[in-house]
């Protein structure tokens, strides 16, 4: 029987761990080393597609057996990235690593009750009017495109007193998750006051503003009505465009021309009919709602044909680009990402093929 032999090395490993300790000569496995030590940076997160007419399908299902239940008393669908659907830890099974989107539905005569936590949300309609939140005591009416901030520790719930209706929810919390920074609390009651119409932020950050506001006003929640973005996207039609991203809007914080969030921004962009944009890549993470009109988008050299309704991502540091191969209709992709996280820890990086 042979001898297995140690080292003194073998030995201060063993008691580097005991002592809860590691050696940085330790190298892990093979796989490991090379995500590690290479200038192209890893991610687990994959391109995926998922299609809407699947997502609209169970989320109606889930309206017709499901009430509205748990812990945040709400409807929703996450979409779960498929590096992530086997985790098992819930929190875990994510869109991607810093974002999660949701799909969520209420009926009429249903009231979402009012909760706060300190990652950063936001609604954009999708399919139904009428239907309401409330962010921070302002009673916001929802229609189709229309994009909803709710900030970080503000009080917000959901009523509805028309029909039905489908909203994206876009949120941060895998990021927190990740810094051990979560808080969540209920509200003391089912849905907040309503504050007066004076109140309303609308009437505070428009190109004429009240004398008597501060100058340093933080932003609160925020609606940016479809019309409005619409007007825009098609007001710039005509112009050169990005070449990457073709007519592409943010959603600016109208204080500052900041992001809408510290770590997570929101866009709007139209490819124009027959429009096809350059490729490039990036160290931030997008997830796409095919709003308006069909196309394909090239990821790391695989086609992923979408149309209205569907959802994708590209994952960080992934090759890609966008077309529009109709010659009579537009396109109109909205998005989140985590771009301005990676610009507030200075690590931003992008190129182009």
């Amino acid at each position: 029987m042979a001898v297995v032999q140690t080292t003194a090395i073998d030995e201060l490993d063993v008691r580097l761990k005991a002592e809860y300790m590691e050696g940085h000569w330790i190298t892990g496995t093979q796989e490991e080393v090379e995500r590690t030590y290479t200038i192209n940076p890893f991610t687990k997160v994959k391109p995926y597609l998922w299609k809407g007419d699947t997502v609209f399908e169970c989320l109606k299902r889930a309206g017709e057996s499901r009430g509205l239940a748990a812990m945040s008393d709400r409807r929703t669908i996450r979409l779960v990235n498929p590096a992530f659907i086997d985790d098992t830890v819930r929190r875990n099974r994510t869109t991607c690593h810093t974002m999660q989107l949701c799909v969520q539905l209420l009926k009429h005569g249903e009231n979402a009750s009012s909760h706060r936590h300190n990652f950063g949300a936001f609604r954009f309609v999708l399919e139904g009017s009428g239907a309401y939140t409330v962010v921070d005591g302002e009673k916001f009416v929802m229609e189709p495109g229309d994009l909803i901030l709710n900030p970080p520790m503000v009080w917000h719930g959901h009523g509805n007193e028309a029909g039905t209706i489908v909203w994206i929810d876009g949120l941060n919390f895998p990021l927190l998750h990740l810094l051990q920074t979560t808080m969540w609390e209920a509200y003391p009651g089912e849905i907040q006051n309503i504050t007066p119409e004076s109140d309303a932020i609308e009437h505070w950050l428009g190109h004429v503003r009240p004398v008597w506001a501060a100058k340093d006003r933080e932003i609160g929640p925020l609606c940016y009505k479809w019309d409005a973005v619409y007007k825009t996207l098609r007001g710039l039609k005509s112009s050169s465009g990005d070449a990457f991203d073709g007519v592409a809007l943010e959603y600016v914080n109208p204080l500052n021309g900041d992001h809408a969030f510290a770590t997570m921004a929101c866009w709007i962009q139209m490819l124009r009919e027959g429009e096809k944009t350059r490729t490039h890549r990036h160290n931030h993470t997008t997830i796409y709602h095919a709003f308006r009109g069909s196309g394909t988008t090239m990821i790391n050299g695989e086609a992923f044909n979408w149309k209205e309704g569907d959802f994708f991502i590209v994952p960080s540091w992934a090759w890609h680009s966008h077309a529009n191969p109709s010659g009579d209709t537009e396109a109109i992709l909205f998005s989140m990402n985590d771009m301005p996280t990676m610009e507030a820890l200075k690590l931003h990086v992008s190129e182009a093929q």
